[in-house]
């Protein structure tokens, strides 16, 4: 698996991401272990999580994810290796959706003592927060940097206009902004001012926002909860835009042109965009976990790419023919 620059940190980060959300509460911490194990072996580097992982699961809490991710890298002796995530700013338990420092500062050090480790390696504003002043924020991202707690922030679900406004203060303050932004991407178009409560989406602003900006984009829930490949899962409502047809046909196409399923052209797709959009992928088992990776397997080739991205009318026909 190769990588590439994390923003301007200089640090290298693996083009693809393995998502732990459900990690110790869906997925138990036996099949947890062997996801990563794969990832691992797919010389892998960055794992996500979240200090609320999976606190709307019945039965459970939040810091699930954490705490097993932390089991593994201590039985694998491996965290020089690894690049750490967690997030911080959406409701879970008595905390509440917030920014503010105290907030901030505290839910790391609960992390820290989750994962068992000193430091987080990517700590993300998990939702901008419009009640909390920008200088808060990023000054408590700045001291938890100074302490050694932290290594790089990063946002998710900001608005390009909101994670700019919080770097441009940083710089003017001499403190690190946001490296990179995660949010909602997928190879479907949603409807144009379609609403997915809380989460952001990338769209053609924000990729023009990350590379004139050196952003690194990242991109989660790019499977649609598997509803590319399954008859069985509907896609969301969200996605049942005019263009939806058309897109799902030259997916199709690509698909059977690479003798690859719609899910390895989709996460294949993400990592050729320009700017490229690391996916978070994930798994319940390691059938689904292989999958995933064996995208890494295909390259698009430009007419590929033209296929998937230029569509217009007339390739709509030439589609439909095909």
């Amino acid at each position: 698996m190769r990588k590439i620059l994390l923003g301007s940190t200089g640090e290298r980060i693996s083009i693809f991401g393995l998502g732990t959300m459900y990690f110790g509460s869906k997925v138990d911490k036996k099949v947890s272990f062997r996801l990563m194990d794969i990832y691992e072996d797919h010389n892998g580097n960055f794992l996500d999580s979240a200090n609320k992982y999976a606190s709307w699961v019945s039965g459970f809490h939040g810091g699930e994810s954490e705490a097993v991710l932390g089991s593994w890298l201590k039985s694998k002796h491996n965290r020089q290796k690894m690049l750490i995530s967690s997030k911080v700013g959406f409701p879970y338990g008595n905390i509440p959706r917030s920014l503010k420092s105290d907030i901030i500062i505290s839910e790391c050090e609960k992390s820290l003592r989750r994962m068992g480790v000193e430091t987080i390696d990517i700590y993300f504003a998990h939702a901008y927060d419009a009640e909390t002043a920008i200088e808060e924020t990023m000054e408590a991202f700045y001291h938890l940097k100074k302490e050694g707690k932290i290594r790089f922030a990063g946002a998710s679900n900001f608005p390009a206009w909101r994670m700019e406004e919080a770097n441009n203060l940083a710089r003017q303050k001499g403190w690190e902004g946001f490296c990179c932004l995660q949010q909602r991407h997928s190879y479907l178009e949603p409807n144009v001012r379609t609403a997915f409560g809380n989460q952001l989406l990338i769209t053609p602003e924000t990729e023009d926002f990350a590379l004139t900006k050196n952003i690194t984009l990242m991109g989660y829930s790019p499977l649609l909860n598997g509803s590319y490949v399954r008859e069985d899962r509907k896609l969301p409502e969200q996605y049942n835009s005019l263009n939806t047809d058309i897109r799902l046909k030259a997916l199709r196409r690509v698909a059977g042109e690479l003798n690859a399923s719609p899910n390895q052209v989709v996460l294949s797709w993400m990592i050729h965009s320009n700017p490229v959009v690391i996916p978070l992928v994930t798994g319940s088992n390691e059938s689904q976990i292989r999958e995933n990776l064996n995208a890494l397997k295909f390259h698009l080739s430009d007419d590929h790419l033209k296929i998937l991205n230029n569509l217009d009318a007339t390739q709509y026909e030439l589609l439909e023919n095909n």
